[in-house]
């Protein structure tokens, strides 16, 4: 089985500046969550890229991780939070704009994550609308009729904020269209993250 690239940073990498930010991760009760998603990733189904890749998913994992403990999330949300952060980009078929490869890794979503019923609904609806734009998003989530419409559509708001700044990757990251502060708190971090990802080990 080939090395978590994330997991190994986590345990054994040099984070600098970052350190105490990852000491303070690692010691969150719900850190072990965050830590068996990266375990029980079906690296196998996602999309192979350097774009969209293992790499950009590890990436965007640890970043809905931080955000998700920011926003004081329970285990619930957050399982549901990091199966989404995980197979968003399932779908793909190509690196290019395809407003439509959230809708389509939606598809795969019950067989990868062994989920049903609301939890099910949420999930797709958030990956659905993770790649079509802001304008879109309410009415997108509304389509697939969650008796939570609210909690789907956090959940959506979670996704693309934590997918958005791994754009830093791309050099085109913009924090306005962030839409959580404790996101936005996070600009430098997914910049350095990025580089240090990168990285040979230390």
């Amino acid at each position: 089985m080939k090395e978590n690239r994330m997991l190994w940073l986590l345990h054994q990498g040099s984070w600098q500046e970052d350190e105490e930010q990852i000491r303070a991760l690692r010691n969150w009760r719900h850190y072990p969550v965050l830590v068996q998603a990266y375990e029980t990733m079906d690296e196998g189904a996602l999309f192979q890229s350097w774009v969209h890749g293992p790499g950009h998913i590890h990436r965007v994992l640890l970043l809905a991780g931080l955000i998700g403990w920011q926003e004081g999330l329970e285990e619930g949300d957050l399982r549901q939070l990091f199966w989404a952060a995980s197979y968003h980009d399932v779908g793909r078929t190509f690196d290019g704009f395809d407003i439509y490869h959230g809708a389509r890794s939606a598809l795969r979503l019950e067989e990868l994550t062994g989920c049903q019923g609301e939890t099910l609904v949420e999930l797709k609806a958030a990956v659905t609308a993770h790649s079509r734009p802001d304008r879109d998003m309410e009415s997108v989530v509304a389509s697939f009729q969650p008796k939570d419409y609210g909690h789907a559509l956090e959940l959506t708001r979670l996704l693309k904020d934590a997918d958005n700044l791994d754009r830093v990757r791309l050099g085109d990251l913009n924090p306005k269209f962030l839409r959580h502060q404790s996101a936005k708190d996070l600009t430098g971090f997914a910049q350095r993250l990025f580089r240090r990802y990168q990285e040979k080990k230390d």
